[in-house]
């Protein structure tokens, strides 16, 4: 069984990127023993959806992660510092989905974020509710926001260290209420292991 497919995500979500990026991806899994579980269903097909990556506490994430966009033929759309989209690493990052954003500019990064997302339509929004590597107190909450004024579902997924495992959890429908929708999504992500439990 391979370690991940592209028939695990509806087809209005693939990329369409090359067979070998695709075959590196799921080989970069396999070399390291890793499996992509859990699959999006296809009554989303054509919808935005949010996708939430946890626990992240290492690079070790991000490589994993890109491995498994690679390896799904996701179609993703993730949000990045401007700053880091210069030069040539830019135009690989834009490639592959990703949106600069400007802290600076009014409203923030989640105003930023919505003014270039808002006319997406069947796109996967990956963010990070921790919004870094290191050990926070508390998520931020601009992925229940982007959910909100999308009007769309979000799909937790999470990197599990102790199974080796990626896993593409049931939607989930944010209620309004986001102090409660964080701790409801705080409790779905405990069971899985970080990289560095101590930072999480």
């Amino acid at each position: 069984m391979p370690s991940v497919s592209n028939k695990q995500i509806p087809k209005s979500f693939r990329a369409n990127r090359p067979k070998i990026l695709q075959w590196l991806g799921r080989t970069v899994l396999s070399i390291f023993g890793w499996k992509v579980n859990g699959s999006i269903a296809e009554e989303y097909a054509g919808k935005n959806l949010v996708v939430i990556v946890a626990p992240h506490t290492s690079n070790w994430d991000g490589i994993l992660g890109v491995a498994t966009v690679a390896g799904l033929d996701a179609r993703i759309t993730f949000i990045g510092k401007h700053t880091v989209f210069r030069y040539g690493l830019g135009s690989f990052l834009r490639y592959m989905g990703g949106i600069p954003v400007d802290r600076s500019k009014p409203g923030g990064i989640i105003q930023d974020a919505l003014n270039q997302i808002k006319d997406l339509e069947g796109a996967l929004i990956a963010m990070s509710p921790e919004g870094t590597r290191s050990k926070v107190k508390e998520w931020k909450t601009g992925f229940l926001r982007i959910a909100k004024e999308l009007n769309t579902k979000i799909i937790p997924a999470s990197i599990d260290f102790a199974k080796k495992e990626i896993l593409l959890g049931n939607p989930f429908t944010p209620s309004g209420n986001n102090p409660q929708d964080i701790i409801n999504l705080k409790k779905y992500y405990s069971i899985f292991t970080p990289k560095y439990p101590e930072k999480y």
